[in-house]
């Protein structure tokens, strides 16, 4: 769960935490099936939204051939990238190469106010490649068609954050021809997450977590409330500013956020692993059926 919890969301320009889904529209008949309702384990999978393995490679799949389709209709050329090299750059959103965990949150702590370099990864390599052929204005435009006003918000990040509110441009459109009303709401809330959340077993595991971080004087009910406290922490210090751009006081000020971001992350680490981590896997396996 830390870890995951790591994933990248654009707030006032910054990349942050992120939780939950975006906007909607008529599905057509290629739409990848969906889980619709948590009663029912077997049609929920372990996957972003939900979904199981397979209707994950679907969904980015379909959306990648729509941001081809919508790209060549504005007279850009784009490939669709393959969804083993999607899912590959899913997994290093919220990692720097070369650290462990514990090594990232010793720098990084959640990676939120500490600015952890972002992946490499926007478009994809040949996409890249594309897009640095052109000329400087052409790069503009191809950056807007493809995502709209907020050029950090790509497919891979939001899909891994499942969040597609910050979506635009070619990716928004077809976003919403391949995912559900449901997936694309704001308050959209994954259905396994939900029921590993809610069985007994992981209950029991947050009130201990919770026990552990007020040992050392943390008052947190849940996991992921520390995160959250940090986001808008950072959120009221900025003012949608670069926080990389404060100065003076405000500089001094972001640097004790820093101080306290990576303090509270190490604690909440340290008192997931021993608390956490082996309970949530136990159940997220008893859950799916999965080892």
């Amino acid at each position: 769960m830390f870890a995951k919890s790591i994933a990248p969301l654009i707030i006032g320009g910054v990349l942050v935490l992120a939780a939950c889904g975006g906007g909607s529209d008529e599905k057509d008949a290629g739409q990848t099936p969906q889980p619709t309702s948590g009663a029912d384990n077997q049609q929920i999978g372990r996957e972003e939204f939900g979904m199981t393995e397979e209707q994950l490679v679907n969904a980015i799949e379909a959306g990648e051939s729509r941001i081809a389709e919508c790209m060549a209709d504005a007279g850009f050329e784009y490939i669709s990238i393959d969804s083993e090299t999607f899912r590959d750059a899913m997994d290093a959103q919220g990692t720097v190469p070369g650290l462990s965990d514990e090594e990232f949150i010793a720098q990084y702590g959640y990676g939120i106010t500490t600015l952890p370099p972002t992946s490499d990864f926007r478009f994809g390599e040949e996409n890249q490649a594309i897009f640095d052929d052109l000329s400087s204005e052409d790069q503009v435009a191809y950056g807007r068609t493809l995502l709209g006003e907020n050029t950090q918000a790509t497919y891979v990040n939001m899909l891994e954050a499942e969040d597609f509110l910050p979506a635009g441009g070619c990716t928004e459109t077809a976003i919403k021809e391949v995912y559900t009303e449901e997936q694309l709401s704001p308050s959209f809330f994954n259905p396994f997450d939900a029921l590993v959340e809610q069985d007994p077993r992981m209950i029991a595991a947050q009130q201990a977590w919770s026990e552990c971080m007020a040992e050392d004087g943390y008052d947190y009910e849940m996991q992921g409330d520390p995160e959250d406290e940090f986001v808008e922490r950072l959120d009221d210090l900025a003012k949608g500013a670069d926080p990389t751009t404060l100065t003076g006081s405000d500089a001094d000020a972001l640097a004790e956020l820093q101080g306290e971001e990576r303090a509270i992350a190490k604690v909440d680490f340290d008192c997931a692993a021993e608390h956490i981590d082996a309970v949530e896997q136990q159940v997220e396996r008893d859950i799916s059926g999965r080892n």
